[in-house]
């Protein structure tokens, strides 16, 4: 399976979608699970053969007939997940002392928004290669129960320093040539962008995504998960 390539713009993003409001940010644990339903509406969106995809787990996204899957993670700096986790607990319980854990952190809050220590591409890099590190230990028990062919989708919140959507795929090149198990595909989104690495071929394709179209597959993957 595993798209040949090609924007398709499969998902239709309706007006009720693009018109949902929620009354409250995500509890700390549904990110995961908000994580990984984004993962999949954005691959819908931009391909056409993803429809038969479910959000399950081990892998976390997988095809219908159970022989491809992707592994969702978030590409995030250690301390800033620590921060966004720390918010997360204040907005749940009003408890000032998540609060002050995450301004201990480095956060600063403004107006109900917090604001993360600045972090340049070296930080997002390093991040980078310690999660793939760990998700290429993931293979090969996958391959076991059957999957033979096999992604990772990095996603990012924001929008990435421009060296470090420059370097990534090259990353990705050096830890998997070192690796006996590999990924087939890498995709990497984030604000107005999805862009996947073949690692068969070597190549990568760029997928525009303008800010509406991302906000509306936020509030689809934030529905889904309220169900």
């Amino acid at each position: 399976m595993f798209t040949d390539g090609g924007v398709r713009m499969s998902l239709e993003l309706t007006d009720e979608i693009r018109s949902m409001h929620f009354s409250a940010p995500i509890r700390s644990e549904q990110m995961k699970y908000f994580t990984e339903h984004f993962a999949l509406a954005v691959l819908k969106y931009c391909y056409d053969d993803f429809g038969g995809w479910t959000v399950n787990d081990a892998p976390d996204l997988q095809s219908g007939d159970k022989t491809c899957g992707i592994e969702v993670t978030e590409l995030a700096i250690d301390l800033n997940r620590a921060i966004v986790g720390d918010c997360l607990q204040y907005w749940e319980t009003g408890d000032v002392k998540y609060r002050n854990k995450a301004e201990g952190r480095g956060a600063a809050y403004v107006d109900m928004y917090y604001i993360l220590p600045t972090v340049d591409s070296n930080d997002e890099l390093a991040a980078l290669e310690k999660i793939f590190r760990k998700k290429l230990k993931k293979i090969e028990n996958y391959k076991k129960h059957g999957f033979g062919k096999l992604g990772l989708m990095l996603v990012m919140d924001g929008l990435p320093i421009p060296s470090t959507v420059r370097y990534w795929a090259d990353i990705v090149r050096v830890l998997q040539s070192d690796s006996i198990n590999k990924y087939d595909k890498v995709y990497f989104t984030y604000s107005s962008m999805l862009s996947c690495y073949d690692c068969i071929s070597g190549t990568t394709e760029d997928i525009p995504i303008n800010s509406g179209d991302y906000s509306a597959l936020k509030k689809l993957a934030r529905s889904e998960i309220e169900l």
